[in-house]
């Protein structure tokens, strides 16, 4: 019975644990903690700790073999993306300046679009993908960090990079691509590593959500999260069908927004105190965002592929 349920659902291996840690955390955080073990599973520890170890299998998987392809297919989404951030970043800042519009500012905008959730792509491979886009993962997973958002909102001269931020994301990757190719026998070891740890990725994520962000963003955050997802369709989904030569799941699956967007408003007006006016209601709305857009995007994935099966386009 549970089998067929899981069948049922998109992504449900990380779907499903999510949404399930995510109501513990929202109405009784501490119901599995009872010591630093259980405490370290139900936090940021535990997912940077799983995060990492992911990481680290998606850089064996990129061996010399796979290396031309897998570029291929991440700097196609990598490179897309960003365009799309800065093509619509920049027309929204020229029409509505810093405050823009439904409540939602220029700074709220540009962190959404330019950030993604790699763990639910990760995640979202195990189910459509194969051992290419799991190589590819260590490419897209640059857009998983402040740093690109960084890289976006500096074209508008106000954010700064740190190498160690970028150390610290490259570190687990450049890892796994050392021994994968060292050894071969390493690299068909943590081949399978996305499909066993994606139940416990799930829940780690959900651990990371509380379901009263999106009280505290309101309809503007439900919106973000529906102009996030919607702006696949633009340039990276195009994209990853007619020059991946892909179906254009991916495309649409590096469309969410990861836990860490949330913080972005807060490093921006470190910077840049000029942007503090916007700074509460903007991570408010990312932690809107956050959750809407983890719990529609593999659904909207999962349909797209659908429609596309059934058109034959």
């Amino acid at each position: 019975m549970l089998a067929r349920f899981f069948k049922k659902v998109p992504a449900a291996t990380i779907v499903v644990p999510m949404i399930f840690a995510a109501i513990i955390h929202t109405f009784a955080p501490n119901l599995f903690v009872v010591g630093p073990m259980t405490a370290a599973m139900n936090s940021k520890e535990g997912l940077n700790v799983i995060i990492d170890i992911t990481l680290v299998a998606v850089g064996s998987q990129l061996t010399f073999k796979r290396l031309r392809l897998a570029l291929h297919r991440g700097l196609v989404l990598f490179l897309s993306k960003w365009l799309t951030a800065v093509v619509l970043g920049y027309i929204f800042f020229k029409l509505f300046g810093r405050e823009g519009f439904l409540g939602i500012s220029a700074l709220a905008f540009i962190a959404a679009i330019s950030n993604h959730n790699n763990s639910l792509f990760i995640g979202l491979i195990g189910e459509y993908g194969d051992e290419y886009d799991m190589a590819s993962a260590a490419i897209t997973a640059v857009i998983s960090v402040p740093i690109f958002t960084f890289l976006t909102l500096s074209m508008l001269g106000v954010a700064d990079i740190t190498p160690n931020s970028i150390l610290d994301l490259a570190l687990p990757i450049i890892i796994g691509i050392f021994f994968g190719n060292l050894d071969k026998s390493f690299c068909d070891f943590l081949a399978g590593t996305q499909t066993y740890m994606m139940p416990f990725l799930g829940y780690a994520i959900g651990s990371g959500i509380n379901l009263s962000a999106i009280f505290k963003g309101g309809a503007a955050g439900i919106i973000l999260a529906v102009l996030t997802i919607a702006s696949a369709f633009i340039i990276t989904l195009p994209a990853d069908i007619f020059i991946n030569k892909r179906p254009g799941w991916a495309a649409i699956s590096i469309y969410t927004a990861a836990g860490n967007s949330v913080i972005v408003p807060f490093l921006v007006c470190d910077l840049d105190p000029s942007w503090q006016a916007y700074e509460n209601l903007a991570a408010a709305q990312l932690g809107t965002v956050v959750i809407v857009s983890s719990l529609l995007v593999p659904f909207v994935a999962s349909l797209w592929l659908k429609i596309r099966k059934s058109r034959k386009f």
